[in-house]
């Protein structure tokens, strides 16, 4: 049986073609595009998406397509559904569901988080395959910790000048001088100003000896747990679970804000793709 997994966020997408005709599931190609977050992106860029990944997998009928992604609730399901099925014949079963779901079955029972670009958390029942959800509101009112979080703190600190005048010049070695005048342009006017902030948060993860940064991580995984963990009512020892860039390069911060908490690190993967295959 041949499956396309697809686990979408708003920065990139990664697609993987899964054999499981014979035992075990075997990985036959990974492929990357485009964040296809359907709150950003049209119809029709992610058929155009999809049409590359058929393009470089040479498969054009799976057996069956999975697509976890951020954004994906509602009449949104049913744009990503359209526009998975303009690309594959009929024959293919399409199901479409959110990153979250994704990430739930990927990290199994309990509570389940996400934190990369955007944030969220859940607790999962594996069983009944049902998540309960603390909401993430998305990057302007929350997404405590995420990518986009992270990146804005960074990038608002600078233009305001509130960084340390080393790590304000370390700032301009990776990215250069930014005007406030671009910063405005890509957040206000251009398309997925979440992805434009997130591209900043590399900047704490890649200083992480830096005292700046190393107070930014904090403050983020710690407003991540009090603001979405602890509204599901966590019990004491309990473990939490994550997948994400972000959770993956800052996870020993998150083993100190947990522990605080009288919480425990359980399971933390890059990509919930290494729990779907």
């Amino acid at each position: 049986m041949q499956t396309l997994i697809a686990d979408s966020g708003s920065t990139k997408t990664t697609w993987c073609l899964v054999d499981k005709t014979q035992g075990a599931p075997s990985l036959v190609q990974p492929v990357q595009t485009q964040g296809l977050n359907p709150l950003y992106v049209t119809e029709n860029d992610i058929t155009e998406a999809v049409r590359s990944v058929i393009d470089q997998t040479g498969e054009r009928c799976p057996d069956l397509v999975q697509f976890y992604g951020a954004g994906c609730s509602g009449e949104r399901i049913s744009m990503v559904e359209r526009a998975l099925r303009k690309v594959f014949t009929p024959m293919t079963r399409v199901e479409v569901a959110s990153d979250l779901l994704g990430a739930c079955r990927a990290l199994g029972d309990g509570l389940c988080c996400i934190l990369g670009t955007g944030a969220i958390a859940a607790r999962y029942d594996a069983q009944a395959d049902k998540m309960l959800t603390a909401s993430s509101l998305g990057y302007i009112l929350g997404d405590e910790g995420s990518g986009a979080w992270l990146g804005r703190q960074v990038l608002s600190d600078y233009l305001k000048e509130q960084m340390p005048q080393r790590t304000r010049t370390l700032f301009e070695e990776d990215f250069g001088r930014i005007t406030p005048e671009s910063a405005i342009e890509h957040v206000y006017q251009k398309p997925c100003p979440n992805r434009y902030l997130a591209s900043f948060a590399v900047f704490v993860g890649s200083h992480a000896d830096n005292s700046y940064c190393q107070q930014l991580a904090y403050q983020g995984a710690e407003s991540f747990f009090k603001r979405n963990v602890l509204r599901l009512n966590p019990r004491e020892g309990e473990s939490v679970s994550f997948v994400g860039s972000v959770a993956y390069h800052l996870q020993d911060t998150l083993r100190v804000v947990a522990e605080l908490q009288d919480l425990h690190i359980g399971k933390i993967l890059k990509s919930p793709i290494e729990g779907l295959i």
